[in-house]
């Protein structure tokens, strides 16, 4: 019966439901609403951002109450520390058999502090699914958020491919089609129990890879959370002390982003890019944060 119900909405627009307005949530919702899916949307402070990318959109605002009321698929695409601050039974009147995705990614440094079951090898999505529960697919998380906007992904040579991780088919089967709608190649990546795999500091993660090669670094992924994504130090010093560094690496990556977008007028999405493309290709990167601050443009 649930996989009856799943089909038969793969036939038609969905109504889908976007919990998280930031890159990731806004440009989602942008793609889905272009799409002929009816969409809702929510954010934790019922913002006036929140409103204008609703009349941007056609998107409908609503509480994170009763942004999940009949929806077929909610995106939930907040920051992990925020996940356990979502309304108690805000899933419950959902349409049957829908579908739960898990767009985030956990920070512990500069952003969420540490998780303890997630530093102890719990892979992100499977306590994301037991904060809210529900079950969920893992989606939309391994690519930089610029990637899902229709001003870069025009200018990109091929399709990228973007990971899908799940334990129901026929839910993983949707969210593939919503990946493909959203201008990916999806690739089936397992279980959520393999979701790691997907996670940040893995090599497929914001690696901006085809589909094979995608493959390819998913099976080369291991376990071990690399320093940069991890909320674990020796003493509380040293936590202390990276927290700091990478705290300040990241303003000075969206102060840098600012100066690039407004001397140059592009979009923030471009400046981001042209930033991030900068770090893909080796150099140091606060080289290039200083040159930006500098010269107002990239090398």
């Amino acid at each position: 019966m649930t996989q009856y119900k799943h089909e038969e909405r793969r036939l038609c627009n969905m109504k889908i439901a976007i919990v998280g307005t930031g890159n990731v949530g806004g440009s989602l919702a942008r793609t889905f609403a272009q799409k002929g899916h009816t969409v809702t949307i929510a954010n934790s402070s019922n913002s006036p951002a929140l409103h204008e990318l609703a009349k941007e959109t056609g998107a409908t605002a609503a509480t994170v109450q009763d942004v999940a009321i009949a929806a077929d698929v909610v995106i939930i695409a907040i920051p992990t520390k925020a996940i356990p601050n979502l309304p108690a039974g805000f899933l419950d009147r959902t349409a049957p058999g829908a579908v739960v995705v898990d767009a985030g990614n956990y920070y512990p440094l500069h952003r969420d502090g540490a998780i303890e079951p997630i530093e102890n090898g719990l892979p992100e999505s499977r306590w994301v699914e037991q904060q809210i529960k529900h079950p969920v697919i893992k989606a939309f998380n391994a690519t930089n958020w610029y990637n899902l906007t229709e001003e870069i992904q025009s200018k990109l040579p091929s399709r990228l491919a973007l990971p899908v991780s799940g334990d129901d088919a026929a839910a993983k089967a949707i969210v593939s089609e919503l990946v493909a709608e959203a201008g990916f190649i999806p690739v089936d990546a397992g279980s959520l129990d393999e979701s790691w795999r997907q996670q940040p500091g893995s090599p497929a993660y914001c690696t901006d890879l085809g589909a094979e090669d995608l493959r390819k670094a998913l099976s080369q992924a291991t376990r071990e959370r690399k320093p940069e994504s991890s909320g674990v130090r020796a003493s509380e010093e040293e936590l202390k002390a990276a927290q700091e560094m990478q705290v300040a690496f990241f303003q000075s990556f969206d102060q840098a982003i600012q100066v690039l977008a407004e001397s140059n007028q592009w979009t923030e999405a471009a400046a981001t890019k042209g930033i991030v493309d900068q770090f893909m290709s080796g150099k140091n990167p606060a080289d290039i944060l200083a040159y930006v601050f500098e010269h107002k443009r990239l090398d």
